[in-house]
């Protein structure tokens, strides 16, 4: 690993944005806190896929699935049997990574295109929202109601909305340190050699189905996790949010926003594109039914039309070119390119 990752880590900007968004919830309403909460559950979901999607360049639609696993079976185990929420987030996690090994599988069997791919984790997707929605055991249709959340961190409660805010915020920044290590470590480069060019990677000896498997199961451990936190938090697991293949598409749009491939690009996305969705719903939503979306779509196309590589890299370029000596916003990789 190259040492650009204790670098970037522990660099005194990165530490002292940590250091002010941890004091965020001593000064933010609660309307205003609620939205950088949720800003940070996409972020967190945005960096964990972006391991697949812009690492691997395998544009996975199936994370829904990996969030659903883990809002709604660690939940269920909760209410079902009593098992502590640590123990089943630990559980849903273990199940998402080996069902992220089975689709990495598929795709290395079958020798999938990016299309094919694309369309075979999106069907999963759907597949597992039926399987939620029919399943008495996972809440069905109704969902699951999580006991009252007492403060008790024994029992992964974290005594309401602030408590919550640093526990997404752990999550992100855990996300990004694993997409900063792996960008700088040898498993990254032959991430981006299978991405750039699959047949070109095998000829070097790069093993397809061992690397994208690792990638996979990485992935939908950390968005297995985040499910497990972000339905802890509501203390509702709902299944027409958690287990949607909408959910995929927002997670999707917000990585490439941001910039695909890059450590802090997803990051970029969720700040630049949750507060604006949230800004936008509050202000238009009640005037015009489906206001607030045409604004927020054609936000969205004038972003990537401008900026085809995401706002992460622009961001990074244009601080280059003021005189920031290596800002790393992009940690040295520019993302796929768009063929």
């Amino acid at each position: 690993m190259k040492p650009d990752f204790w670098r970037i880590a522990r660099s005194p900007v990165a530490l002292g944005l940590l250091a002010l968004a941890a004091l965020l919830p001593l000064v933010l309403p609660g309307y205003y806190l609620h939205i950088a909460t949720l800003t940070l559950v996409y972020a967190a979901l945005a960096t964990a896929w972006n391991l697949v999607g812009g690492l691997t360049g395998q544009i996975s639609l199936a994370h829904s699935l990996f969030v659903g696993t883990g809002a709604m079976l660690a939940s269920a185990l909760l209410v079902h049997f009593g098992i502590n929420m640590w123990l089943g987030a630990l559980i849903a996690a273990l199940l998402a990574a080996a069902m992220g090994i089975a689709i990495a599988f598929i795709d290395y069997r079958f020798r999938l295109g990016h299309l094919s791919f694309a369309l075979i984790t999106l069907a999963f997707a759907e597949m597992a929202e039926l399987v939620v929605v029919g399943w008495d055991f996972l809440g069905g249709a109704s969902g699951l109601y999580l006991p009252r959340d007492t403060g008790d961190l024994a029992a992964f409660q974290f005594g309401g909305l602030k408590g919550y805010f640093w526990l997404m915020l752990a999550l992100a920044v855990g996300c990004i340190l694993v997409n900063l290590a792996i960008v700088n470590a040898p498993l990254g480069y032959r991430l981006r050699a299978i991405r750039d060019n699959e047949d070109a990677a095998q000829a070097l000896g790069v093993p397809l189905l061992r690397n994208k498997a690792i990638a996979m199961a990485i992935s939908a451990a950390l968005t297995s996790l985040i499910g497990t936190a972000y339905a802890r938090s509501a203390t509702f697991a709902d299944p027409y949010m958690l287990a949607s293949p909408v959910l995929t598409i927002e997670i999707v749009l917000i990585a490439t926003v941001g910039g695909l491939g890059t450590a802090f690009g997803p990051l970029v996305g969720a700040l630049l594109l949750v507060p604006l969705g949230e800004f936008l719903r509050g202000h238009f939503g009640g005037s015009l039914p489906g206001l607030h979306y045409f604004i927020y779509g054609a936000c969205v196309v004038a972003v990537v039309l401008a900026l085809p590589q995401g706002v992460g890299p622009a961001l990074a370029r244009l601080l280059r070119r003021r005189g920031v000596k290596d800002p790393k916003i992009a940690a040295g990789e520019k993302g796929p390119s768009r063929r």
